[in-house]
C-alpha cells in the first residue's frame, strides 16, 4: 500500500464492509454531528501504518451494533485549493514563517489527487461513531489550513476591536 495515497485502502475497506453483509455509503460527514471517535490503543496516531487493522475492528463493531451500512468519507487536495492556501499563507505570514510554510506547501503539490484522509462512520442511537485514517501529508495540510483560519480570525477580531474603539 502507498502510505501517501489511501485509495487502495479505501477499496479494501469497501470490500471488507460488503463482505460482512453491510453496505457502504459514500458520504460527506458533517463536522457538527455528535460523534464518538475510535481511539487507537496506546496511540492517538491515525496514520495508515498505525491503523492497519483497527479499521477492521471498527467495521466489526458496526456489524455488532446492527448498523446496516457504514459511511465512508474521503478527502484529497486539488491544485486550486493549494493555490488558494498558498496565496493566503503569503498574505498572512512573515517572511521567515513563509519560507518554512512554502517548503511544506511545495511538498503538498506532489500529493494532488491522492486520497489523504478517510473517515468510516456508522450511526447508533443518535450518535455517529467514527474511525479516521490520514496520511502525514494530510496532517500537514490540515495544520496549514488551521493556521490560516486562526490568523484570519485573529485579524478579523483585531479589526473589529479597532472599529469598536473608533466608534466610542
Amino acid at each position: 500500500m502507498d502510505s501517501n495515497n489511501l485509495a487502495t485502502l479505501k477499496d479494501d475497506m469497501i470490500a471488507f464492509i460488503e463482505g460482512h453483509g453491510m453496505r457502504h455509503f459514500p458520504a460527506l460527514i458533517p463536522e457538527d454531528t455528535p460523534r464518538v471517535w475510535w481511539n487507537e490503543p496506546d496511540t492517538a496516531d491515525t496514520t495508515p501504518e498505525n491503523t492497519k487493522e483497527s479499521w477492521k475492528d471498527f467495521v466489526e463493531m458496526a456489524k455488532t451494533a446492527g448498523a446496516p451500512l457504514v459511511c465512508i468519507g474521503e478527502d484529497s487536495v486539488d491544485r486550486t485549493t493549494l493555490d488558494l492556501l498558498s496565496s493566503e499563507l503569503e498574505d498572512l505570514s512573515d517572511s521567515e514563517t513563509s519560507l518554512l510554510e512554502r517548503d511544506k506547501l511545495n511538498q503538498l503539490f506532489l500529493e494532488i489527487g491522492k486520497v489523504g484522509h478517510i473517515e468510516l462512520a456508522f450511526a447508533h442511537q443518535g450518535i455517529l461513531f467514527v474511525h479516521e485514517t490520514q496520511t502525514e501529508w494530510y496532517r500537514e495540510y490540515r495544520a496549514m489550513v488551521n493556521t490560516v483560519d486562526g490568523l484570519q480570525e485573529f485579524i478579523e477580531n483585531a479589526l473589529d476591536e479597532d472599529i469598536d474603539e473608533e466608534q466610542e
